[in-house]
């Protein structure tokens, strides 16, 4: 009975009229995981690309750029969030230093603190965004002709919550909140001003969280719109805006302006599936806020915890979904690459255009182009010492 009611509760929450089901997007698929357990395999780069390009950045006073671990690539330009010196670093593909966005400090159009993924790019308008620290709960848009936007995360009454993302979706932005008591989890829809005007469930306003009811029993136990094991986090994928749920089972797909979400991609757990408040922290799952997307393919990243393959040596499992056939792969590591010998792959971003990201410190690269017969990589290693700049590492379709 208890796996019946976690399954109506997941069927209820996963809305956005306070109970109806979320719609399914055209062609839902389905990821299997339970037969990927035990079977990580070595998958090649050639598989979701067909080009590498390296791009040392420029290295100088001004330049210089701590061990970040996040990028961006947005409309031809790289940028690297050095989130512990609260720095949003700008450069050309051809890795020329273009300046930084913002600036620190508590006045109008400046931020507190940044994370690495604060943040977000409008296609719309070219705007530069980002999300100020979960406490301050800001969001801030950069505009090319020099304008500055900001919404406040305070016109709705409730204060007893953090952030986890915001995200500007058309008109709209969507942002997750996170309650700190009870743990419960909700997104809410504000128009351009930052006004409410829509919820996931409904009825946000109405109390902190929801009750339904225990088929065959009569009890009572609180809802929301994600149960709270992990914070649900967003990508993009084209112009829709992604999210995949706390529970770490489904991805819900966002159109421009509208608050209705469609089910678009169901992660399976088979034998693995979770049961009621097991939070699966010894395997199986799935870290969101690395969750990203291209044209042909799914990239997800899971603990696989206790059940990892002998044969893998890093704690993170990569799984490699293709979305024309529907074929998941575990990997051994990352993707390899057989395209120039060089580095092995997995995206940390992944653009509008199909440009997808990776950084390669300097020091590894250097190490990496002694392996490896690319005349463009040793050529590259030549122009590098131990305290340059990281180089991209950018893979096009």
């Amino acid at each position: 009975m208890k796996k019946l009611f976690v399954i109506a509760v997941v069927l209820l929450v996963a809305s956005c009229k306070g109970g109806e089901a979320v719609p399914d997007a055209e062609g839902v698929k389905t990821v299997y995981l339970e037969p990927l357990v035990g079977s990580e395999q070595v998958v090649k780069l050639s598989e979701v690309a067909s080009k590498v390009l390296y791009i040392p950045l420029e290295t100088n006073q001004e330049s210089l750029v701590g061990n970040v671990i996040h990028a961006n690539i947005e409309n031809n330009v790289i940028y690297l969030p050095d989130y512990r010196i609260n720095k949003l670093n700008r450069f050309s593909l051809e890795g020329k230093y273009l300046g930084s966005v913002g600036r620190q400090g508590r006045a109008f159009g400046e931020f507190l603190e940044m994370s690495g993924f604060s943040f977000d790019y409008d296609y719309e308008t070219g705007a530069e965004m980002l999300v100020d620290a979960p406490i301050v709960r800001k969001f801030i848009e950069y505009h090319t002709d020099g304008a500055i936007r900001e919404v406040k995360l305070d016109n709705f009454g409730d204060k007893s919550f953090n952030c986890s993302f915001m995200k500007k979706n058309g008109e709209m932005y969507v942002c997750s909140i996170f309650r700190l008591d009870p743990k419960i989890q909700d997104l809410i829809f504000l128009d351009k001003d930052g006004n409410l005007i829509g919820e996931f469930p409904d009825g946000y306003e109405i109390a902190k969280y929801k009750k339904a009811n225990n088929p065959g029993s009569g009890e009572e136990r609180p809802v929301a719109g994600f149960t709270v094991r992990d914070l649900p986090m967003a990508y993009r994928n084209k112009d829709f805006l992604m999210i995949v749920d706390g529970n770490h089972e489904k991805i819900i797909s966002y159109k421009p302006n509208d608050t209705t979400g469609y089910l678009s991609y169901v992660i399976d757990y088979g034998q693995f599936m979770i049961e009621e408040n097991n939070a699966r922290e010894s395997a199986l799952k799935l870290i969101s806020a690395f969750t990203k997307e291209s044209k042909t393919h799914l990239f997800l990243t899971f603990n696989f915890g206790i059940l990892t393959s002998e044969n893998n040596p890093e704690k993170l499992t990569r799984v490699l979904f293709d979305k024309s056939t529907g074929e998941a792969k575990s990997l051994l590591g990352r993707l390899e690459n057989d395209i120039d010998g060089g580095p092995s792959f997995w995206p940390l971003h992944v653009s509008r255009d199909g440009q997808m990201i990776a950084i390669i410190q300097a020091i590894d690269f250097i190490e990496a182009a002694k392996e490896c017969n690319s005349a463009e990589m040793k050529s590259i290693a030549a122009t590098l010492t131990d305290e340059s700049n990281p180089v991209i590492m950018l893979v096009t379709e």
